[in-house]
This record gives structure tokens, sequence and C-alpha cells, in this order.
């Protein structure tokens, strides 16, 4: 991926790591490391998770990110999702957004949705 792609994935990730109004510890530490990669700095990555939680035009412009590689993008946007052990409602309405963005077919969306809240569930219970 290229880093104008990563930057735009990790816009991406905030949408997904602020839909429900916090970001957890798990949350900022995936969403570090993906600044990380794609060498943006912690003032960017604040900006962008402020916007994220407060400004509903930020995360409607995000849904003309790249289209290019769906797989690795929903793959990082549901590791955010799920970092902090919870998938909550508000976080799987921004996924399928996104998941519409990238041509993601429905029924795709759901089994991925479905695998991940196995995968939360799984690791609950041991």
């Amino acid at each position: 991926m290229m880093p104008f792609e990563q930057v735009e994935v990790l816009r991406a990730a905030c949408c997904v790591a602020g839909a429900d109004g916090e970001t957890s510890e798990e949350e900022l530490r995936l969403l570090n490391r993906l600044a990380d990669e794609s060498g943006v700095g912690d003032a960017s990555l604040e900006a962008m998770l402020e916007r994220a939680t407060s400004d509903c035009n930020f995360c409607e412009e995000q849904f003309r990110i790249l289209k290019t590689d769906p797989e690795e993008t929903m793959a990082i946007l549901l590791e955010i999702a799920i970092s902090d052990g919870a998938l909550g409602e508000k976080e799987k309405d921004s996924l399928r957004q996104f998941a519409n963005r990238l041509d993601v077919p429905e029924d795709v969306f759901t089994e991925l949705v479905s695998r991940t809240v196995a995968l939360i569930d799984k690791n609950r219970n041991g």
C-alpha cells in the first residue's frame, strides 16, 4: 500500500474507532501503529481522532477512500473495531458504510462480522 493510501486507511480507522464516541487504549495503540507506519505525527493523529468523533462530515469524506485493496482495508478496520473487545452497533454501521464504499458484497461483510463476533466471544469465554 502506498503511503497516501495508508493515510486514507488511517483516517477511516479513526472513524471506526470513534464511531461509539470514545477511543479505547487498545484502539489508540493500533491507531498509533498505523500512524507510525504511514508517517503521520501525533498532532495529526489527534486532529483526525477529534474530527472523527465530533465532525460527521469528516467520516462522510472518508467514504471516498481509495479502493486499492478492499480486503486489507477491511481487515485493518475490523482489527480497530474489535480491539477494545466489543463490536458495537455504531461501529458495525461505520464498517458497513466502508464495506459498501469498497464494494465488499453484503454477504461477505456479514460473514466477516459474524467471524469477528465469534472471535470476540471465544476470547471472552477462553
